[in-house]
């Protein structure tokens, strides 16, 4: 076995359910603000082109997906960030859910021979430390504060650290602050990754959450 599995906490959600397994009964219909299961039923046209493609079920899906849905998210990529070239076959993967992805990514990208470092907010999305253990890898928490307005604070981290690091997890808008990173902060980081060869896993799950103007 694994030996790094003991060093896996367990997950927030088990862990909260057994926090309200104690909690008197209520007539009061609960608004559940944890794990952001929707609360609402799926569109009639979704579900209509769900029912039109059963016939589909009987066959394994590819790994790299259908060619209409890797070219339907590179239309979405270049419409909702303004990105110029989006090549659908090389630069597109569907997956089950973002921390399958995410898991996986960090295995691919950690090199545990040497003693890499993984950089991710803190609070943070606990798969981030999770695939980090997994990997071999150490993961270093950087704190979002007031203070920093409430995402990490990149111009205290040590030349040291940035040495040896191999990949950076940010997460724009941040779980759960919801506060997003700059067009300069992007550059800048960019400008790192570059300087000190590591990975930018760039989490932005939550672009579609705001209330007026999308953040981009």
């Amino acid at each position: 076995m694994n030996p790094d599995l003991e060093r896996l906490h367990p997950y927030p959600f088990e862990k909260l359910k057994t926090l309200f397994s104690g909690l008197p009964q209520s007539d009061k219909s609960p608004i559940a603000l944890s794990i952001g299961e929707p609360k609402h039923p799926s569109p009639d046209f979704v579900q209509q082109v769900l029912k039109d493609s059963t016939a589909r079920l009987a066959n394994y899906p590819t790994t790299a997906g259908i060619p209409e849905l890797s070219e339907a998210i590179g239309q979405w990529l270049k419409r909702r960030f303004h990105l110029q070239d989006i090549d659908p076959a090389s630069q597109v993967l569907p997956v089950n859910g973002t921390r399958e992805a995410l898991f996986s990514f960090t295995q691919a990208v950690v090199d545990r021979q040497r003693q890499p470092l993984v950089l991710m907010p803190n609070p943070f999305y606990q798969i981030y430390e999770g695939a980090t253990l997994l990997a071999g890898g150490e993961p270093m928490y950087l704190p979002c504060t007031d203070a920093t307005g409430l995402q990490p604070d990149f111009d205290a981290v040590s030349e040291d650290t940035w040495t040896r690091t191999q990949l950076l997890f940010i997460c724009t808008p941040g779980n759960p602050t919801g506060a997003t990173l700059s067009k300069a902060q992007l550059k800048a980081l960019i400008q790192l990754a570059d300087k000190y060869d590591f990975v930018i896993a760039s989490d932005e799950c939550y672009s579609e959450i705001y209330r007026d103007t999308p953040p981009t």
